[in-house]
């Protein structure tokens, strides 16, 4: 999905989402009509719970890969980067007041 635009990456994954639905609502109707009526509680749990636990999972997978940022590097390796040039700055700092104090009078 690297080559594909963000619009129709979603469009895809709604659309696999919807059809997922579909799906499971045909299965349970299939299942009810063949069984008289009455379906197993395993088949309900399976077609009460399957959309929710499936839509949890996309969920986990879109922010884990949204983990890293923009520019490919992960937050933490971000976060490092502004350490390093707050020590940076704090340094050039420490410098620009030290050398103030030696051109102070008094």
């Amino acid at each position: 999905m690297t080559g594909m635009t963000k619009p129709r990456s979603w469009f895809l994954l709604v659309a696999a989402w919807i059809a997922l639905v579909g799906a499971l609502v045909v299965c349970f109707t299939l299942i009810n009509k063949a069984g008289g009526g009455s379906t197993s509680w395993v088949v309900s749990l399976i077609v009460s719970w399957l959309p929710f636990l499936m839509l949890v999972g996309v969920w986990v997978w879109l922010s884990r890969r949204n983990w890293r940022g923009s520019s490919g590097t992960s937050w933490v390796d971000l976060y490092e980067q502004q350490i390093v040039e707050s020590q940076r700055t704090n340094a050039l700092l420490e410098r620009i007041a030290a050398a103030l104090e030696k051109h102070a009078p008094g």
